[in-house]
């Protein structure tokens, strides 16, 4: 049986190998990955360490922990607990030149399982101009409201971002349109900006 041609290459040369001759990589994300962010990125310390600041230093401390909670996600998650999906993820942005949403949406998704693992979220729309996430159970907000705090949690989760579109060059513009405290769900659309000509 012959090979089909597309574009002038053998359809077999286009195929994408997902792993590497001995090498397993499990499906999921590995509970080491949770266990090890868990120890350096504690959410209950984070919460007692900013009780007795004001609010604006406490914003910034947020802000610190967010982007330092990313990017040990980002450096365990492609490294030493890289998956399945991380490999296909990155092999399909570099074969097609799409990146958006798919290798932030990881990044997102793999900080909120590796930081707060009990917290519920769903991706509501993902296009390659839009993504919607949604959280409706977050452990930082309800640590949070149980040290009789009234800080905006939005700060780490923002901050977190960030990093996360600055390590795919996403260029995003960052919104987020609903709070637990409020509408009882947290929502943050992050759309695509135009590329400048």
């Amino acid at each position: 049986m012959t090979m089909g041609w597309k574009y002038g290459k053998p359809i077999k040369e286009k195929l994408m190998t997902l792993e590497e001759p001995g090498k397993m990589l499990p499906f999921d994300a590995d509970r080491g990955l949770v266990d090890e962010v868990i120890e350096k990125c504690s959410i209950g310390a984070l919460v007692e360490s900013v009780k007795d600041k004001n609010e604006n230093a406490a914003i910034e401390e947020l802000e610190a922990f967010g982007k330092e909670l990313m990017k040990l996600t980002i450096e365990l998650a492609d490294s030493k607990f890289i998956d399945r999906t991380g490999e296909m993820v990155e092999r399909v942005a570099e074969q097609t030149g799409i990146s958006f949403p798919h290798r932030f949406e990881r990044y997102v998704e793999l900080a909120i399982l590796a930081s707060r693992p009990t917290d519920r979220w769903n991706i509501t729309k993902a296009t390659t101009m839009e993504l919607v996430l949604q959280v409706s159970s977050c452990t930082l907000n309800k640590v949070i409201a149980e040290a009789g705090l009234a800080l905006p949690c939005k700060a780490m989760c923002l901050a977190s971002f960030e990093v996360a579109a600055a390590r795919t060059g996403d260029k995003l513009n960052m919104e987020m349109s609903k709070t637990v405290t409020k509408d009882g769900i947290c929502e943050f659309t992050f759309s695509l900006r135009p590329q400048e000509k």
